[in-house]
């Protein structure tokens, strides 16, 4: 699987939701699917325990004053991410709390305190996880 947070489905059906009319905080690269927040009106990369806004949809060379097109994390939104780090004992389905990995496109399973992130499946075969962002900037 390749890295970043992929889309899966939508409770509800719903395809997904952009956002390209915010810019890319100056002299930050992004990856396609890497988790993103807001900072003084621009995307920036999520941090552990941030809410997240949503993931970059599209990779973005170091620049400035670029747009960043971004996937919107909403309500009934379901990702596949890869997980880093040793899991941590709690780092189960049913998990409400795995926080985002410092490099923005990975779940971190050893971390599980204060992020936004619940868990419904991990694939230890894989290193991957199906999430749902439950502590969004856009909620």
């Amino acid at each position: 699987m390749p890295a970043g947070f992929n889309f899966i489905f939508n409770d509800y059906g719903a395809p997904t939701h952009r956002i390209s009319s915010i810019m890319a905080t100056n002299s930050e690269a992004f990856t396609d699917g890497e988790a993103v927040k807001l900072a003084s009106g621009r995307w920036t990369k999520a941090t552990n325990g941030a809410n997240v806004a949503g993931f970059a949809n599209q990779t973005l060379a170091a620049g400035t004053n670029q747009y960043l097109d971004v996937v919107i994390a909403r309500e009934g939104d379901w990702f596949e991410a890869p997980y880093t780090g040793t899991p941590d004992a709690a780092f189960v389905p049913g998990c409400e709390v795995a926080d985002v990995s410092t490099d923005g496109l990975s779940v971190l399973a050893s971390d599980v305190t204060g992020g936004p992130f619940s868990v419904l499946e991990v694939n230890t075969v894989k290193a991957t996880c199906k999430i749902k962002v439950k502590k969004r900037v856009f909620s």
